[in-house]
């Protein structure tokens, strides 16, 4: 399953995913801030209970995007002008890295993510953005 088992959260984080990850959030930070504390263009990561949920949702929001609409995390409610632009044109590695650095940045501890996670929902790419309600609840 791509969602990975919770006791997953407790295994070592390769570095050099970090690094992969740390690079790729460059990109993120223009709008969730360098440190994942949120902007008004976009939600706070760090202790997002979206980031530490299940990986097929930040998958998906990566591959397709977020549609603009309202979206509440930790108890607070968002509505951002514009949704989140997808980012498919990353590959499997840096989406996994990306991800595998924010569910463990900015206080979030989390299993990290795989590219073998990423590969089989690239058969998302292209439909809309994704809405909250298609997420699993974390």
């Amino acid at each position: 399953s791509i969602d990975a088992p919770a006791e997953d959260a407790d295994a070592p984080i390769d570095p050099a995913v970090m690094e992969i990850g740390k690079v790729q959030f460059m990109v993120c930070g223009a709008c969730h801030g360098q440190n994942g504390e949120g902007s008004p263009a976009g939600p706070p990561l760090a202790g997002s209970e979206l980031v530490s949920g299940p990986i097929s949702n930040l998958i998906l929001i990566q591959l397709r995007g977020l549609k603009r609409g309202p979206v509440t995390l930790k108890g607070i409610d968002y509505n951002f002008p514009a949704g989140m632009t997808p980012m498919a044109y990353q590959t499997d590695e840096q989406i996994a890295g990306v991800l595998t650095y924010v569910r463990n940045s900015f206080g979030n501890k989390a299993s990290a993510v795989k590219p073998e996670q990423v590969a089989p929902l690239r058969g998302e790419v292209g439909k809309p953005q994704v809405t909250v309600e298609e997420l699993i609840q974390p």
